[in-house]
């Protein structure tokens, strides 16, 4: 992807006029297009046969006007969208960010195809292209690590189910929005504890430094599927297009032992959570301070010595020849298997480790800004293939600016 973008990129769309760029006076579309290849967009976009020179249109016209749709007007149905913004003459400011000319308009339908044509490659594409512009033009600090959360997606349809059915011993439910499924939220005051949609699963780099979260990669899934489904999907996907993991943090959802062994011998990627309340506390383990002692007759606290690979957590005794009375039949350290509590792979009682835990709640706002103001919670498209466009969509220009 660095290779296309240091590549000249012409003659694909006919650059606008200046007088039409001057239009743009949004401060959010200016950055925008200024910021972003819109040549190297429509490449990524187009298909394979596609003959830029006998097309009105270009791609980058519709994703423009998708993006502004999302930035601008989410809460509009497409129909009024096209009519009264893009199809206005009036909105030149508009119209200027997408690229048409005096005499043209996009229907609602041609959006929808347009939607309907985007095919995963083309989608992933797109993304990384956005995370290489973020990275280049937003170079965070060396205290870097990334997080994963998830949040639910209610769907915009009836929550009972148009028919069910038996499979086996399971009743299935199908509900208007085929792809949505039932599934169970936090706690909240307001809403009850069943939602009928999805979940968004998204990982996050976080500047330590800033306290800032970029989310960079996301999966769409039904409610009813566990968070633990996507951890390694997520971290295995982000090593592919090639970004630097090392420490992924994440709640108490994600990951068991198994898991998060395999995901640090196949990734060479360690996932650091709070300790689950389920894992058996180790013996002779203060559970306050989490001062480790050799058995219950002793009372030195042993120090942390790193991490054997067969034998866990190994820790060694601080006492002074003369103070201990078990000196001659003591060997003085202590292996505590690796496990998903305290003793994690990077063990909880160090003051980095609860911070960088404490510190993953930062990436719960980018969920906010995503649902209320981007416009996923307000979202008129049905469908997982369609919330999947619009989210790449409106989380590309939070990442980039």
């Amino acid at each position: 992807m660095k290779k296309l973008m240091v590549q000249k990129q012409t003659n694909i769309i006919p650059l606008m006029p200046h007088a039409s760029i001057k239009y743009i006076q949004d401060p959010e579309l200016k950055d925008i297009y200024d910021i972003v290849n819109w040549n190297l967009i429509n490449r990524l976009l187009a298909d394979q046969h596609y003959t830029p020179g006998k097309r009105d249109f270009q791609p980058v016209h519709f994703f423009r006007a998708e993006l502004l749709k999302n930035l601008k007007y989410a809460e509009l149905s497409y129909r009024k969208y096209t009519n009264n913004e893009i199809n206005n003459p009036e909105r030149k400011e508009y119209r200027a960010f997408i690229g048409l000319k005096r005499d043209q308009s996009i229907s609602h339908s041609q959006l929808s195809q347009f939607r309907s044509d985007l095919t995963f490659n083309k989608l992933v594409n797109v993304m990384v292209y956005l995370i290489c512009l973020f990275l280049e033009n937003k170079p965070l600090s060396p205290s870097t690590f990334y997080a994963m959360d998830s949040t639910e997606l209610a769907a915009k349809t009836s929550p009972y189910p148009l028919f069910k059915m038996k499979l086996g011993d399971k009743w299935i439910s199908v509900y208007q929005d085929i792809d949505a499924d039932v599934g169970t939220r936090r706690q909240k005051r307001d809403k009850s504890t069943f939602v009928v949609g999805y979940r968004l699963h998204t990982l996050t780099v976080i500047d330590a430094q800033t306290e800032i979260a970029y989310p960079l990669l996301s999966i769409l899934a039904p409610a009813n599927h566990h968070d633990s489904n996507f951890l390694e999907l997520l971290v295995d996907f982000g090593k592919k297009i090639g970004l630097d993991l090392n420490i992924v943090t994440t709640d108490q959802a994600y990951g068991d032992r198994d898991e998060l062994e395999y995901i640090d011998k196949k990734h060479n990627v360690t996932i650091l959570n709070a300790p689950k309340e389920l894992t058996q506390f180790p013996k002779h383990v203060d559970a306050k301070t989490y001062a480790v002692t050799k058995n219950a007759s002793c009372s030195v606290a042993m120090v942390y010595a790193g991490c054997d690979p067969q034998y866990g957590h190994e820790f060694h005794c601080t006492a002074q020849a003369g103070d201990c009375p078990f000196e001659g039949s003591c060997n003085k350290f202590r292996h505590i298997p690796v496990d998903t509590g305290v003793f994690g792979k990077i063990p909880y009682f160090f003051d980095g480790a609860q911070k960088m835990v404490a510190m993953r709640k930062v990436a719960e706002r980018t969920f906010n800004l995503i649902k209320h103001r981007d416009g996923l919670e307000p979202l008129r498209t049905k469908g997982i293939h369609n919330s999947t466009v619009v989210f790449i969509r409106i989380n590309s220009p939070k990442v980039i600016l």
